[in-house]
């Protein structure tokens, strides 16, 4: 690679073979550099970051190389957990939120998340990240961080999504997707006479699923098809149940202009008892 300006100790910009500008990081990585050429040996580059914002580029003269390694694996971690990609920033900037976690924890700092708990309910798999994420920062860096930073950390990663364009979601399609869950929760009070709890665990769980739905819907991801063989044994067990989901079957399809599968229809299916039967 060609050197075009170098950073710091541990990081220098480049260009690869392709033409393409790059970050390239490695511990001493700018003393590698030909005098002559200005060429960088491959084997002093570590990692790779390709289409790195400027905000990055001035971060990456604070970071330290072992929380950026830390970082590094703990991205690579989630991107095997994660339904969707992640940005190309996003361990640069899981590398800064860190670094601020470290400087609480040494000033005895416990940040509260009064959002804990929905966090954990509607977004179970960067939690579990999150969750891992702290582990991997005692087992690389010797410290241990509050609980809570586990939950900073999901969102962290939350907000690194990076959503293809075929899949972004426009607020319009928020707003179609609250007004459908909101119509089929609705039709839930009515044929049961409750008040259903917008902020309990089950509504958290039907919520992120019917969300999760719609998003295979509308990339026309394949549609689940496990335990579809049971839909119709459990569907005459569900009274009216069955009810709302004919209702929200009605809806989803009209909308989206699809049929959903009879698997489909058996989580949602369970969902809405879940949520109509809180003590079952």
């Amino acid at each position: 690679m060609k050197v075009v300006k170098r950073i710091n100790n541990n990081a220098v910009m480049c260009t690869d073979s392709k033409g393409r500008s790059v970050v390239a990081f490695g511990k001493g990585i700018a003393f590698a550099i030909d005098k002559e050429t200005g060429d960088l040996p491959l084997a002093a580059i570590e990692r790779t970051f390709y289409n790195v914002d400027e905000h990055y580029l001035a971060l990456l003269e604070e970071l330290s190389p072992r929380v950026l390694a830390v970082s590094a694996e703990i991205i690579q971690a989630a991107d095997l957990e994660l339904p969707y990609e992640l940005s190309h920033n996003a361990v640069l900037a899981l590398a800064d939120h860190i670094t601020f976690a470290l400087q609480r924890a040494k000033r005895g700092i416990t940040v509260q998340m009064p959002l804990a708990y929905d966090v954990a309910q509607m977004y179970p798999i960067e939690y579990k990240v999150g969750v891992f994420a702290l582990r991997r920062i005692f087992d690389g860096l010797n410290v241990e961080l509050a609980e809570s930073e586990g939950v900073g950390i999901a969102m962290c990663l939350l907000n690194a999504r990076l959503a293809p364009e075929k899949e972004a979601e426009t607020d319009a399609e928020a707003r179609d997707d609250e007004r459908l869950i909101g119509a089929i929760i609705a039709r839930i009070e009515k044929t049961y006479g409750i008040e259903v709890d917008r902020h309990g665990f089950e509504f958290a769980r039907f919520a992120t699923h019917i969300h999760y739905l719609f998003g295979r819907i509308r990339t026309g991801e394949p549609m689940n098809t496990d335990g579809a063989e049971l839909y119709g044994t459990v569907r005459g067990e569900m009274g009216r149940s069955a009810e709302v989901l004919d209702y929200a079957c009605v809806l989803i399809e009209e909308h989206f202009g699809c049929q959903i599968s009879d698997s489909e229809k058996l989580y949602v299916l369970m969902h809405i008892h879940r949520i109509s039967h809180p003590r079952v």
